[in-house]
């Protein structure tokens, strides 16, 4: 099958996923054809998909909120900033591990990742992708390809970077061919948490899609008493917004694929022909690209029962906290695995 992995959004939460994709790589040895990350998410993609996985890990239990980010003056961040925090710590990161060499080591492998932007100008989600010969333009979303190491790096970068948290990245200042050079880019969950459309326009048939948000949550009992803890606690109530509707449509569309290939078996084996069946589910609009022509689709979720720590938008970097993290992300697989039903996947 056509693998993708899908990590989605949430900050020093990343540290759950990079539990989940060290066993997903150790354990049962898988290699993802396609990596879609958003937000941290995209901070963890090309190192999982490279099977770095010794430098992702310390990535995410070696280091402190005040190693990624240095917070402004409020107040003159909100009339003169665009951000109330730097990120030069992160930066300086995303150089050290990112380097040309490691680009050239992914481009080498061929490996096809693909980080989610938003664009403030346009307010469209904007993919850019190391895939040389993408599957779609997108059918909700612009496709831009990555055209070098420094591109990827500040696409790394726009994707991680939480508006108002975070300043936005001018991905395209200075690349040949670029139509918006100054345009400026924000975290990609800002309109997709979790890029499971995306994997699943690529022709991925088995999704694994690691969510950051809990599966379920209890009620606050604490009071919001100051402007930004307001903020911080209505970017939660957001996220958990965006993760419910990004879930609910890829289901949704994988449930109709499905049904109908069941469908299509049965008439099948009740003697329909080939023929007579691509008359009655195909199409000849050369618009429009039958759903049901590929095989059965596949999705696997693995996200927390509970809210993980990190503080709302996951932007409190503790190493004992997100060491204790990465190990609920292991168990997290192993309870999914062990709930899997005999023959439903053949990989574990």
């Amino acid at each position: 099958m056509n693998k993708a992995l899908i990590i989605s959004g949430g900050g020093s939460k990343g540290a759950f996923a990079v539990g989940v994709v060290k066993d997903l790589a150790v354990t049962y040895r898988l290699v993802f054809d396609t990596v879609v990350g958003t937000s941290t998410g995209a901070l963890i993609a090309p190192l999982a998909a490279m099977n770095e996985l010794d430098v992702l890990e310390s990535l995410y239990t070696n280091v402190t909120t005040g190693d990624l980010l240095e917070e402004h003056n409020l107040g003159a961040s909100i009339w003169n900033g665009t951000s109330i925090y730097t990120a030069n710590g992160l930066g300086a990161r995303v150089r050290q591990i990112y380097t040309d060499a490691f680009y050239s080591r992914l481009i080498a492998a061929r490996k096809k990742i693909y980080l989610t932007t938003t664009c403030l100008q346009t307010q469209e989600l904007v993919v850019y992708t190391t895939d040389p010969h993408p599957a779609a333009i997108g059918s909700y979303y612009r496709i831009r390809k990555i055209q070098n190491a420094e591109h990827f790096r500040r696409a790394v970068m726009a994707s991680a970077s939480q508006p108002v948290f975070m300043p936005p990245v001018r991905i395209d200042k200075d690349m040949p061919g670029a139509a918006n050079p100054g345009y400026q880019y924000v975290d990609g969950g800002t309109r997709e948490y979790a890029g499971i459309g995306i994997a699943l326009e690529t022709g991925a048939d088995e999704l694994f899609s690691i969510l950051l948000s809990a599966r379920s949550s209890s009620p606050d009992p604490g009071t919001y008493n100051d402007l930004l803890s307001v903020l911080m606690q209505t970017i939660a109530v957001f996220i958990t917004d965006v993760a419910d509707n990004d879930l609910f449509a890829p289901r949704q569309y994988i449930r109709f694929v499905n049904y109908i290939n069941q469908v299509k078996a049965a008439m099948k084996a009740d003697g329909i022909s080939a023929a007579a069946l691509e008359r009655y589910f195909g199409s000849t609009h050369p618009g429009f690209q039958n759903p049901a022509d590929g095989a059965s689709i596949k999705l696997h979720v693995i996200q927390p029962d509970n809210a993980l720590d990190g503080g709302p938008g996951g932007l409190v970097f503790e190493p004992e906290k997100m060491k204790h993290m990465v190990q609920q992300g292991r168990i997290a697989l192993q309870s999914y695995v062990a709930h899997l039903k005999p023959g439903e996947t053949d990989w574990a």
